[in-house]
């Protein structure tokens, strides 16, 4: 029963605005990942899209995360909040995440100690995803969640549909930043323009927070550069390169549509972005940690 409830907060918290947490059977289809992405996008033709009147491309809108995102990595069917998925990984080939030997151990002990039912789990308890915690982070508010993007001259603003995390970023050609001591769950940002994509280059992140559900991790000394592209009028080409050389034996990308998201022609709040306020009234960690998990860290050498 304890190990049902963790499922449970798992399913319940990892739920967001932009899509709705679906629960599945066995023989529930395989959810796309970048290899059903890297189809898709190369029978896309040309586009150009509208511009603001400062002449960057117009990304503003509504955006709907990704179905899954359970374990970057592809894997089979574990419980019913998560089903078979494709990898999330376009490099390298293979879509495996690029550990170090040590760090393919911290993140097995991590995933053997979820108690949820994933392969190869002890039965012990180590740590719960922070996400149940209501913690955020870059890259993962981005492919994980719905957003909406407002933009004006030298500056684009993600607003999450996720308690109340937001971005601003620069674009106005800025590069002071926070000191190497100073850290942030979203971290530091500072956009560019290169032709129809929006750059963007992530410094001072503390590391905290994982990849996915399943313990996949990057440490305090990541560089994350995410590529926001539009390649047809209602999906952004989103690449995430990250480069941890403490971590992963080299760099790796993400790569994964955003899609519009649906708003009905009849919905009279289709302007707004209504409140999720994780944490009020919000017992999950404490019942998380009465069940036993601790408090995510990130591991060293």
């Amino acid at each position: 029963m304890p190990a049902l409830v963790a499922v449970l907060l798992f399913t319940v918290l990892t739920a967001s605005s932009g899509h709705a947490q679906t629960l599945y059977s066995r023989d529930a289809a395989k959810e796309p990942g970048a290899p059903s992405w890297a189809i898709e996008r190369a029978k896309l033709p040309m586009f150009s899209p509208s511009r603001m009147p400062d002449g960057a491309p117009d990304v503003r809108g509504r955006w709907a995360g990704t179905p899954g995102g359970d374990d970057v990595e592809e894997h089979g069917y574990v419980d019913v909040s998560s089903p078979p998925e494709e990898t999330f990984i376009d490099d390298p080939p293979g879509g495996r995440l690029p550990y170090q030997a040590w760090a393919v151990a911290a993140r097995n002990a991590h995933r053997a100690g979820l108690a949820r039912g994933w392969p190869g789990e002890t039965g012990a308890r180590l740590y719960a995803d922070p996400q149940t915690y209501c913690l955020y982070s870059v890259p993962r508010a981005t492919y994980r969640g719905g957003f909406d993007i407002q933009q004006g001259p030298g500056y684009v603003l993600i607003l999450y549909n996720f308690s109340h995390y937001y971005r601003y970023i620069p674009t106005d050609g800025r590069s002071g930043r926070p000191g190497t001591s100073a850290r942030f769950w979203m971290g530091s940002s500072r956009g560019s323009w290169d032709g129809n994509t929006l750059v963007v280059d992530v410094t001072n992140l503390n590391g905290k927070n994982w990849l996915d559900q399943v313990g996949n991790f990057f440490g305090a000394g990541a560089h994350v550069v995410e590529r926001f592209t539009l390649a047809a009028p209602g999906i952004i080409d989103y690449q995430v390169t990250i480069d941890d050389r403490q971590v992963f034996t080299r760099p790796w990308t993400i790569r994964l549509p955003i899609r519009r998201a649906a708003v009905p022609a009849n919905d009279r709040y289709a302007s707004e972005m209504w409140e999720h306020a994780c944490h009020e009234g919000n017992k999950s960690g404490e019942e998380m940690r009465a069940l036993g998990f601790g408090w995510f860290r990130p591991p060293s050498p």
